[in-house]
């Protein structure tokens, strides 16, 4: 899943949509990207939905709030789930490297 040619057009371009966005994404990361906040709701979600979230953070370049996202929600992740195996490193999940 790639992000959007036109989504990134428009941010490029400085529309104000486009600002709205930013700060919105820049308001998700303050959000989740906080440490107590990605472990409180983390355990929450279902990995999946941890996914999407780490997903968007990464897309709005808010690659380390995505990390402490997912470090956060596979702190509650069992050794079955998705990020509860030994050694998860979120960064290389995120990122691929």
């Amino acid at each position: 899943m790639g992000a959007d040619p036109a989504l990134i057009r428009m941010l490029r371009a400085g529309r104000d949509e486009g600002r709205d966005l930013e700060e919105a994404l820049e308001w998700l990361a303050r959000t989740f990207g906080r440490h107590s906040s990605a472990a409180r709701v983390g355990a929450h979600v279902t990995c999946r939905e941890a996914n999407v979230i780490a997903y968007v953070l990464a897309a709005g370049r808010h690659l380390d709030a995505a990390v402490v996202w997912l470090d956060g929600h596979a702190a509650s992740d069992t050794e079955e789930d998705t990020h509860g195996r030994p050694g998860f490193d979120a960064a290389r999940y995120i990122t691929g490297r």
